[in-house]
């Protein structure tokens, strides 16, 4: 984000001036909103049978995108999907945001504007609506911190910890894409403007930059009841699966050959001499759901997937905590399913 002009400053406009700029670019109009941007808290009305979810993430200047190859709309969109993705995996319906940012004073405006664009943008499917936040000098980098609120049928949120031992887990969409289009972005960092990518690179560069949240998905896995546990795929595939087995007490068994790779990944993954198998199980950031359901309800999930013109496709089965998670590798050799994925705090 580049030094601005002296008319469209942060300085020129301060704080509030560009909480009133931001106002304005995102009206709210929900008659559950009591009281939104403006005042010390939100007030809202709850809607009777259901339960609020509530979630926050943060995005950080060099840990979670990197303004040498994310725009400022890249930015704000990402931040977006990350929330509105965990409601998905909750089956909730996402209602409201809360936006706090830390950005340099040299910062201009439009460049905020158009982070909120991105956040706008991937928030307006959904209709959810902005109601507060906060706005504060960085000394050198963004930092942005998202809060969302959800709703979901009283007692019927998915969580973690369901998981039964013959269940199937599911997945939706195709995994590993984010992780390759990072890739790409991060090896032509230096010569962006002068990179041409090809059709297959740019799938994975629009996967990285611009994900989908499976909102739908999450909501008819609810209403119908056809799933124990779920969870995004936000830490990356072995991590996730790890996550449902240690909060749900159970051991998992992935299919290799049943993961979902996109004919992009398989060309990227041929072209530099890399395992498609791994580039999925350690990518992060997808936003897929990971969903584990009864066998029997197996017909009920196709269904789904119909419905919403979302693939799914069955990847394992729950086993025995004493099973531990294991791969089944092409050709039926076993091996332990390592946690590959990124992990904040780490040494690796």
């Amino acid at each position: 984000m580049s030094t601005s002009s002296k008319r469209d400053s942060l300085k020129t406009i301060g704080e509030f001036g560009l909480i009133r700029q931001l106002q304005q670019q995102w009206p709210t109009s929900s008659p559950c909103i009591v009281k939104g941007i403006g005042d010390d808290a939100a007030v809202l009305n709850a809607r009777q049978g259901q339960q609020f979810l509530i979630s926050t993430d943060v995005s950080i200047e060099g840990v979670h995108f990197d303004l040498a190859f994310h725009t400022p709309k890249d930015v704000g969109w990402r931040a977006g999907v990350a929330n509105l993705s965990d409601v998905a995996a909750m089956g909730g319906t996402p209602l409201y945001v809360l936006v706090s940012i830390a950005v340099p004073v040299r910062t201009p405006p439009k460049n905020i504007r158009a982070l909120y664009r991105g956040l706008q943008d991937a928030c307006a499917p959904c209709n959810v609506e902005l109601i507060g936040g906060d706005t504060s000098s960085s000394p050198s980098h963004v930092f942005l911190s998202l809060t969302i609120v959800g709703s979901v049928r009283a007692n019927r949120a998915l969580t973690r910890h369901g998981a039964e031992v013959g269940d199937r887990l599911y997945v939706t969409g195709t995994v590993g894409d984010a992780n390759a289009g990072l890739r790409i972005l991060q090896s032509h960092s230096n010569n962006l403007r002068r990179f041409s990518p090809s059709a297959a690179e740019k799938f994975l560069i629009r996967r990285h930059r611009r994900p989908t949240p499976r909102i739908q998905v999450g909501q008819l896995l609810v209403d119908r009841n056809l799933a124990h546990a779920a969870i995004d795929l936000s830490d990356g595939l072995s991590s996730d699966v790890g996550h449902v087995c240690e909060e749900s007490q159970v051991g998992a068994e992935i299919r290799g050959e049943a993961l979902p790779l996109s004919s992009p990944l398989r060309a990227f993954a041929k072209r530099h001499d890399l395992d498609p198998m791994e580039l999925a199980l350690q990518g992060g950031e997808d936003y897929e759901l990971l969903f584990i359901a009864p066998a029997k309800h197996h017909q009920k999930v196709l269904l789904v997937s119909e419905q919403t013109k979302v693939p799914i496709s069955c990847i394992g089965e729950i086993k025995p905590k004493t099973f531990g998670q294991q791969l089944e590798l092409p050709g039926g050799r076993i091996q332990r399913l390592a946690t590959m994925s990124f992990q904040h705090f780490s040494s690796r």
